[in-house]
């Protein structure tokens, strides 16, 4: 396997974990946010005040 398609998939399996996390939480999450040292991951959904 070479590297690119490693990469590829570790982020394809990276946005897949953050979109089944979403719809499993998705009448209580708003906003998501994810930090690490060197970049930030953030996913907001349009939520009803109230």
């Amino acid at each position: 396997m070479t590297p690119l398609k490693s990469v590829l998939g570790i982020v394809l399996i990276i946005c897949l974990t953050i979109v089944i996390f979403t719809f499993i939480n998705r009448g209580k999450l708003c906003e998501l946010t994810i930090k690490s040292e060197h970049q930030e991951v953030a996913a907001k959904l349009a939520c009803i005040a109230g």
